[in-house]
């Protein structure tokens, strides 16, 4: 059975690193919560229960294996994101997928910027606020 993995940032088809991802099958979808640009130039998904929305890809893992080279690539063992299972809606479902998270103290703490639109693609290129 397939696992399922939402990504909102660079892990997106487009973005510097959709490399580890590359032959895998994924549909636009979003997620409850906010997102935040990191000054080091990355994003951050910080979850919450307003009525706000991070808008990503859903995609679709064949197994478990390719997750232990992406906690890696996000720093779980270091503790900078969490993996954990978040609810994410498709246009026509909602399901369970694995998503890199962040706590709103840690985004704090390293300077974290709001993203209003909830959309990584369309500041990805812009400088970080000062």
């Amino acid at each position: 059975m397939n696992q399922f993995l939402f990504v909102y940032g660079t892990l997106m088809q487009g973005q510097s690193l959709e490399g580890y991802l590359a032959g895998l099958s994924s549909r636009p979808a979003r997620a409850q919560g906010q997102l935040f640009r990191l000054p080091a130039g990355y994003p951050a998904l910080a979850q919450n229960n307003k009525d706000e929305w991070v808008h990503g890809e859903l995609v679709s893992l064949p197994s478990m294996s390719r997750l232990t080279v992406l906690d890696m690539v996000e720093g779980v063992n270091k503790g900078l994101f969490s993996r954990k299972k978040i609810p994410v809606q498709l246009s026509n479902q909602k399901l369970q997928a694995w998503a890199y998270v962040m706590s709103l103290r840690k985004i704090e703490s390293l300077g974290g910027q709001p993203i209003p639109s909830g959309d990584w693609c369309t500041v990805s290129y812009a400088s970080p606020q000062q």
